[in-house]
């Protein structure tokens, strides 16, 4: 499920279909990256069943298990987030990007926070629309400061009353946690 070209072969042009539609719907579009057990993405969906909540996550047994779960509002796919974000969702066509706890890569291949990434979700992130990052790692934390060099949202996004899996964790070891709550800006200065 890594490769941009993939939902252009016949098997898979169902699931880019219903993703297509399902972004094009009415209201706001939030994006969950990695949703792990999906208590957030779910929570999320039934706290505010205006706003249309999408979440991928690489391992199918979560997918499936999340999505038997998930309200006409939430839409859970088995699917790269990098993928998502530089080959198939429309230009503008999200209001809040949620990264939660992402898993450090364990070789640059797998990296999810690079620059190429940075591009597509500016692409894909309306202006004025909002990332939300949390890690307990302070590299990443540097990273996304590195890579999003935009200002602090003046509110953060919808976020719903659970706590996921990983924040639990840190609550309960007193790890901290860092957050960003970042604004695209309307116009970008300078291509990377």
């Amino acid at each position: 499920m890594y490769g941009t070209r993939l939902f252009d072969r016949p098997e898979h042009a169902e699931v880019r279909l219903g993703l297509l539609g399902f972004v094009a719907g009415p209201g706001p579009l939030g994006l969950e990256i990695g949703f792990d057990h999906g208590m957030c993405v779910l929570d999320r969906a039934r706290c505010f069943p205006t706003i249309r909540q999408l979440g991928v996550e690489l391992r199918e047994a979560r997918v499936q298990a999340a999505a038997t779960n998930a309200p006409d509002n939430c839409l859970l796919l088995r699917m790269d987030g990098r993928t998502l974000v530089t080959a198939l969702l429309p230009d503008a066509s999200v209001d809040w990007l949620y990264i939660l706890f992402p898993t450090p890569p364990s070789s640059p291949k797998r990296a999810l926070l690079t620059p190429a990434f940075a591009r597509s979700v500016e692409r894909v992130l309306r202006p004025g629309g909002s990332l939300w990052f949390a890690t307990d790692r302070p590299e990443l934390a540097d990273l996304v400061d590195q890579l999003f060099r935009w200002p602090v949202a003046a509110a953060p996004p919808p976020l719903g009353s659970q706590l996921s899996r990983r924040e639990r964790v840190c609550r309960r070891d007193e790890i901290p946690v860092f957050r960003r709550c970042l604004s695209r800006p309307a116009a970008l200065v300078g291509a990377r």
